[in-house]
C-alpha cells in the first residue's frame, strides 16, 4: 500500500461485515478483528471497554499484534492504515453492541499526528456522532511510545477535548508514559502499567504510591492495570483507584466470542 487511507469512501472498501453482524477489516493478506476487555469500577461496576485489534493471517492464524502498530518494524503508511481501519472497526462495534457505556482505544502518538490531518477532531466528532455516540464515551488511550512533536500532540489533543472526547495515558511507567509527559499532557485517566502493581504486592510500594499522589495533584482519575488476583483488587481498593482492569475481572474477548455467549 502507498497512500494513506483518508476518506469514509476508502475506508468502506476495506470493511466486512461478520455473519453476526460485527464489523472486521481486510488490509493486505490481513484480516482485522476487534476484542474487547472490560473496565470496571472499583467497586466492581462495569464503567466501559479497551478495545483491542486482533490480526490473522490468510489462514485464519493469529498473529502477534505488536509489529503492525510499533514504528519500528512497520511501514509508516500501513501501520497509520491499519490503526486507522482497526480504530474504524472497534468505533462501529461498539456503537453497535456496547454504546451504554464507555469505550477507550489505543493511539500510538505519531499515527494521531498523521490521522488529524485528514480527520480533525470535529470531523470525528461528527463521525461519533453519526453513529449514536456521545464524544464524552470515548477516551483515546495514548500508548507508551515517543512522538516526533509533543507540542503538536498536545495542540490535537485540545482539540479533540475541546469536542468533548477524552485522554488516557497507557502504561505509566513504561517508555514515555512518564511522569513528564502525565505532567504536559495532563491526562483524564492515567492506566498505571501492571508492573507497578506487581511491584507493590512484592513490597515495592513508593512508584505506585507516587503515581497516586500525582493524579491527586493533577485531577487525573486513577486506573490500575493488570489486577489479577483478590490481592491485586484488595490493592486496587486500599489506594483508592477509580477504575480497574485485569484478568481477575475478564481477559479480552474476540467480539465473536462475546456474542456467542451471549447466544448460548
Amino acid at each position: 500500500m502507498s497512500e494513506i487511507i483518508a476518506t469514509l469512501d476508502e475506508i468502506n472498501r476495506y470493511l466486512t461485515t461478520e455473519a453476526d453482524g460485527s464489523y472486521s477489516a481486510v488490509y493486505d493478506t490481513y484480516h482485522l478483528k476487534t476484542a474487547f476487555q472490560p473496565i470496571h469500577q472499583v467497586n466492581g461496576d462495569l464503567f466501559g471497554f479497551e478495545a483491542l485489534v486482533r490480526v490473522f493471517n490468510e489462514c485464519g492464524d493469529e498473529l502477534n499484534t505488536e509489529p503492525f502498530f510499533a514504528p519500528e518494524y512497520y511501514d509508516e503508511i500501513d501501520q497509520v492504515n491499519m490503526d486507522r481501519l482497526a480504530r474504524v472497526i472497534h468505533v462501529k462495534n461498539f456503537a453497535q453492541f456496547f454504546a451504554s457505556y464507555t469505550l477507550f482505544i489505543n493511539m500510538v502518538p505519531d499515527a494521531l499526528l498523521i490521522h488529524s490531518k485528514n480527520v480533525p477532531a470535529a470531523l470525528l466528532h461528527q463521525r461519533l456522532k453519526a453513529l449514536g455516540l456521545k464524544s464524552e464515551q470515548v477516551f483515546f488511550e495514548l500508548l507508551e511510545h515517543d512522538c516526533t512533536s509533543n507540542i503538536e500532540l498536545l495542540d490535537i489533543l485540545q482539540q479533540m477535548r475541546a469536542q468533548g472526547m477524552k485522554v488516557a495515558l497507557d502504561d505509566y511507567g513504561v517508555k514515555a508514559s512518564s511522569e513528564c509527559r502525565a505532567r504536559f499532557l495532563r491526562p483524564d485517566i492515567i492506566k498505571v502499567d501492571r508492573s507497578l502493581l506487581a511491584d507493590f504486592l512484592s513490597g515495592q510500594e513508593s512508584p505506585l504510591r507516587k503515581v497516586v499522589g500525582l493524579g491527586r495533584e493533577l485531577g487525573a482519575k486513577l486506573l490500575i492495570e493488570g489486577v489479577e488476583n483478590a490481592a491485586g483488587l484488595k490493592v486496587a481498593r486500599m489506594l483508592n483507584a477509580d477504575y480497574i482492569q485485569g484478568f481477575y475481572l475478564g481477559r479480552p474477548q474476540l467480539l465473536s466470542e462475546i456474542l456467542l455467549s451471549r447466544v448460548s
